[in-house]
């Protein structure tokens, strides 16, 4: 059976963590027993090797071109030009995603299914990005969590439903999070259009 870790108040999972004597108190007044000092992950995103070995999982993966027309041929071509532009931007706060390209591919029964492609640069991003996030996070998820986790399919999960159905577990949740447009307004956060200016 595979141990679960969860976080607590006092601890945030990070690759580089160092224990620290301190037991201050955190916003809420609560005392820590032992303090986690975290240091950031995005010097190790944007590191040329990340980025390099991110880019070789996107090559491998192949896939269509984006917004911006940058097929994963194009692509290579350039790479080494591209990839040091990526580590630039990245270090210097200046990268930003493009917006993804919609395409309406046809349902087996009828119908469409809009599908979204990313540019070639932004899927490097998003691989350099799960490369140091996975190791992470990935042993805080719990054995019944399926979704977006390597190695783990929708069918995996309809046979541990099966069987939790088969041992008397008639309860099962289905979970999916949605930001609501709501959530946007900004009215909701305080602004109003003459704070806006």
């Amino acid at each position: 059976m595979t141990e679960v870790r969860t976080s607590s108040l006092c601890e945030r999972p990070c690759a580089d963590i160092e224990e620290t004597g301190e037991a201050p108190s955190d916003a809420g007044g609560m005392e820590c027993s032992r303090r986690r000092k975290v240091h950031s992950l995005i010097d190790k995103v944007y590191d040329p090797a990340n980025l390099a070995e991110a880019w070789k999982r996107v090559r491998e993966n192949k896939g269509s071109a984006g917004i911006d027309g940058l097929t994963v041929a194009g692509f290579e071509q350039r790479q080494d030009e591209l990839l040091e532009r990526l580590h630039k931007q990245l270090r210097e706060k200046t990268y930003r995603p493009s917006p993804v390209k919609r395409v309406a591919i046809p349902k087996l029964g009828g119908g469409t299914r809009n599908l979204g492609i990313p540019s070639v640069r932004d899927r490097v991003v998003q691989q350099a990005l799960v490369q140091k996030m996975n190791p992470i996070f990935e042993p805080l998820f719990a054995d019944c969590s399926f979704g977006y986790r390597p190695g783990r399919s929708p069918h995996m999960a309809m046979r541990k439903v099966w069987r939790e159905i088969q041992e008397g577990n008639f309860w099962i949740l289905d979970a999916d999070l949605r930001l609501e447009a709501a959530s946007y307004c900004p009215r909701a956060y305080g602004v109003t259009s003459n704070s806006m200016g």
